[in-house]
């Protein structure tokens, strides 16, 4: 898989928040998946990246689950 392929499987905001999380800027974060910078933070903006999306789904899968719960109620 792609940096760029990776990049699209993060929800709206992912990128402000590995920015802020990284604290380096949106733009060296948009570079780095887009491949186009060989940026000293990297592989932490991709650890923070895989860190943010499990986040984000265990989040999303939580989420149904409440909701699942209370139609069934």
């Amino acid at each position: 898989m792609t940096l760029q392929e990776i990049r699209k499987q993060l929800p709206s905001g992912a990128i402000s928040e590995i920015a802020k999380r990284a604290k380096i800027s949106v733009t060296t974060v948009t570079l780095i998946f887009q491949d186009r910078t060989n940026s000293l933070k990297k592989q932490e903006v991709l650890q923070i990246a895989a860190d943010f999306l499990t986040e984000h789904k265990a989040k999303e899968r939580a989420a149904k689950e409440a909701l699942q719960k209370a139609l069934s109620e």
